[in-house]
């Protein structure tokens, strides 16, 4: 039926949609890597189909967006459908979106209220180069038999009728099974056991009767592993296939999200997805594999019987093949982590339950700091691994009022900034809270006779320059453990200017980033490049050519030991 009141306003409220800060904004990035045309369409279809697919009814399915075609049920052709549109999901056979085409204008999106328990919901998006069909399953009435394992070691059970095809399963010694088909030959039997269909060697199964039974089984293709299970609802279970995308911002694939406290099961191409209160994204590229991302909460992923626990931010991978390619051909894997990139333009806004706020690289090859707090004069703690996905659980402005996300990265607090990252999901409710102050060493008292630094003119160094350091001995103070003092060398220094300050390196493998607090004086307070502890650094310059510098040291494994230098300096060139 064609939900033409729909169609009616969608013109006044698209456009104010697009201008609003909310949910359709997480769509836009700061660097668009695809051009701002494949931005612009993903966001236009976003607001299209959240405006068209409002309110969906289970068992219902909506055509959001672009190029849509279904095939209905009994129907043997393709024919497209008018976006807007909205019919049920037993009216259906197949069901496919079409990739982006950002010159266009189109990007296939499709919402479905999937079957599941009283109780719970499951709502998918099906959007880009994919499709969804019931899958074809074996005759009911095909003749059977049963099986066991007639020997004493277990016997290995293939994807297909030879000993090239992966194993799959074992069936123990005096294991029964079902045979339901065999090769042309007669030589390897199909039969359901415990994990699915497999296919195992005849010589090794044992069976009642003679070889007229075995001739009486149905011959099959030798890589005939058709489930033989009724899919029950309308799309119960479903095979999916997926391609690539032409742009990142506009990819490919299905969303699921799971609503309910009690787990609620989809079966994808054989492959058992058993959630509560979650999120996933689905893709499945023929004759590869179904992967699996979970966005939020955990659940179960179980193929050829065997389970598998994943949870936000990883995942499983299950090996497809068979005649159709889209068959699993082996247990599933668990993925600890995906590459943010692969979830980065997955458009949640169209869930109706929203998504932690979530933050990744923008890239595969980005390089983003993460920091001990908001701002470029903080400590450095590391890179963010653009192999991971993180979650922000808060955010707070710079000194200079530029945005960074507090990131869950399962370690200390830490800050990225939002210029330099994307971030997807309910970002929006993400809180603003205090960042950590600023910490730094106290300013070195000049000794007597020695010259204080000038009021005024900024005597640091304009270009790169090296300074001979002599730190002096260890002061140690608190709770020590009696270790001996840490006593450091006299060396040579590297300073240059940097944007707000100066970059110095000692003896350290990497510089220190000391913030410009006043005329002649900078400081660091962060981690140390070792991360063995932390480390505080005031350095003052008294002329053109001296300095001095406060530097404490706590060390992790003695957090109530401090260590304090007070360096001089000249410089050599």
């Amino acid at each position: 039926m064609t939900n033409g009141r729909a169609r009616s306003v969608l013109a006044g409220l698209l456009i104010g949609l697009l201008i609003v800060t909310g949910r359709a904004a997480s769509v836009t990035r700061t660097a668009a890597q695809d051009g701002d045309q494949c931005v612009a369409l993903a966001e236009q279809a976003i607001a299209e189909a959240g405006i068209y697919c409002g309110g969906l009814l289970p068992g219902e399915v909506c055509y959001g967006h672009g190029d849509i075609s279904v095939r209905p049920l009994g129907a043997s052709e393709l024919t497209a459908v008018t976006a807007g549109d909205r019919t049920t999901l037993d009216a259906l056979d197949v069901l496919a979106t079409a990739a982006a085409d950002p010159a266009g204008g189109g990007w296939g999106v499709a919402m479905l209220g999937l079957p599941a328990v009283e109780g719970a919901t499951i709502t998918g998006v099906l959007f880009g180069d994919a499709q969804i069909a019931r899958p074809v399953v074996a005759g009911a009435e095909r003749p059977t038999l049963p099986v066991f394992n007639r020997g004493s070691a277990e016997i290995n059970l293939r994807s297909g009728a030879g000993i090239t095809y992966g194993v799959v399963g074992q069936l123990a010694a005096g294991e029964e099974a079902l045979a339901d088909g065999r090769n042309e030959q007669g030589d390897w039997l199909r039969v359901q056991f415990a994990g699915g269909i497999a296919w195992a060697f005849a010589p090794l199964i044992g069976w009642e009767g003679d070889q007229s039974a075995i001739n009486a089984l149905t011959v099959l293709l030798p890589n005939d592993v058709t489930p033989v299970k009724l899919t029950g609802a309308p799309f119960e279970s479903f095979t999916l296939m997926s391609g690539d995308a032409p742009c990142a911002a506009a990819p490919s694939g299905l969303l699921l999200q799971f609503v309910g406290e009690e787990p609620a099961e989809i079966t994808v191409n054989q492959v058992t997805l058993a959630f509560a209160d979650a999120t996933l994204l689905v893709t499945a590229a023929p004759g590869d594999a179904l992967t699996v991302r979970v966005l939020a909460d955990e659940g179960t992923v179980t193929a050829r019987g065997v389970p598998v626990e994943v949870a936000a931010g990883g995942g499983a991978r299950v090996n497809l093949g068979g005649g159709d390619g889209l068959t699993p051909v082996a247990a599933p894997v668990a993925m600890r982590a995906y590459p943010f990139a692969d979830v980065a333009y997955a458009p949640l806004d169209l869930l109706a339950e929203p998504v932690a706020c979530l933050v990744g690289a923008p890239a595969p090859d980005a390089q983003v700091s993460l920091r001990v707090g908001p701002g470029t004069q903080r400590g450095t703690l590391g890179s963010l691994s653009t192999a991971a996905t993180y979650t922000a659980t808060g955010w707070a402005n710079d000194p200079d009022g530029a945005p960074w996300w507090l990131l869950d990265t399962g370690a200390q607090p830490s800050w990225a900034a939002q210029a330099e990252v994307r971030a997807i999901g309910a970002c929006q409710a993400v809180v603003q809270v205090e960042p950590p102050p600023l910490v730094f060493a106290p300013p070195p008292v000049p000794a007597e006779g020695d010259a204080a630094p000038a009021g005024g003119a900024d005597l640091a160094p304009t270009a790169n320059s090296v300074w001979q350091m002599r730190p002096g001995s260890d002061n140690m103070t608190g709770e020590c453990s009696g270790a001996p003092a840490i006593n450091f060398c006299d060396h040579l220094a590297a300073i240059a200017p940097a944007s707000g300050g100066l970059s110095w390196k000692g003896m350290e493998a990497s510089p220190y980033f000391l913030s410009r607090i006043q005329p002649n004086v900078y400081a660091y307070s962060g981690p140390n490049v070792l991360g063995t502890g932390r480390v505080s650094m005031t350095l003052s310059f008294t002329s053109a050519t001296t300095l001095t510098m406060t530097m404490s040291l706590v060390l992790t494994s003695e957090p109530n030991c401090q260590h304090v230098y007070y360096y001089t300096g000249t410089r050599n060139w």
